[in-house]
């Protein structure tokens, strides 16, 4: 049986967070910058290695008028995520 953290699961919805930028016109390079980060770093996030804290989880809400919805949707319970109580 596989652990639920060994399940290969999205750290965040990458795809709903890429529209959000490109209809902003930013690239990572850009969203890493406004987040204060390096792009190395950022780029380590965008892979799934590491996480958005709630500092850069809320600098990213403001930046693109997301709602709490939104939020929920691309950072909490991302597209795939499944939660099994049972694991």
């Amino acid at each position: 049986m596989v652990s639920f953290l060994e399940r290969n699961f999205e750290m965040f919805n990458k795809k709903e967070l890429k529209r959000h930028m490109d209809a902003y016109g930013d690239l990572n390079k850009d969203l890493a910058e406004y987040l204060g980060m390096s792009v190395p770093n950022f780029s380590t996030i965008w892979n799934g290695r590491q996480q958005f804290n709630v500092k850069h989880i809320r600098l990213i809400a403001l930046r693109y008028s997301l709602d709490p919805e939104q939020v929920w949707d691309i950072f909490l319970f991302p597209e795939g995520f499944v939660f099994d109580i049972n694991v």
